[in-house]
């Protein structure tokens, strides 16, 4: 089985991954620099994108986050899925540091949720 980076890495070459990209993501794990007070509340640390907009960043690994940002920084691994539907309405990027990233629209979120949603009915 392949790891979600090795199967995000192929779907640059075969983009008939992207599907399955996708599913596994939503039941995967990720890292995302945010902090959680004492009332449970989280907070996203925002990046802006080359473009100027403002977006989530989340990793697939924390080797990735360690490499990039560094050791120290805080971060929360949270489902992929519950991620995309507490940060409904915002970009989100995966991977920002990385040469290969995937910046993901408030719509194409709002997509992946709903057809999701509709598979696990």
């Amino acid at each position: 089985m392949l790891d979600l980076q090795q199967l995000f890495t192929q779907t640059q070459e075969d983009y008939t991954l992207i599907p399955d990209f996708i599913e596994q993501l939503l039941i995967s794990d990720i890292y995302c620099l945010a902090t959680q007070n004492h009332s449970q509340k989280v907070e996203f640390r925002v990046l802006e994108t080359p473009e100027g907009e403002q977006a989530i960043p989340f990793f697939l690994s924390l080797d990735i986050i360690q490499r990039d940002i560094g050791e120290d920084v805080e971060y929360l691994i949270i489902n992929a899925r519950q991620f995309f539907e507490m940060t409904q309405g915002a970009t989100l990027v995966l991977n920002p540091t990385s040469p290969l990233s995937k910046e993901f629209q408030p719509d194409e979120i709002k997509a992946i949720l709903e057809i999701a949603s509709e598979e696990s009915n």
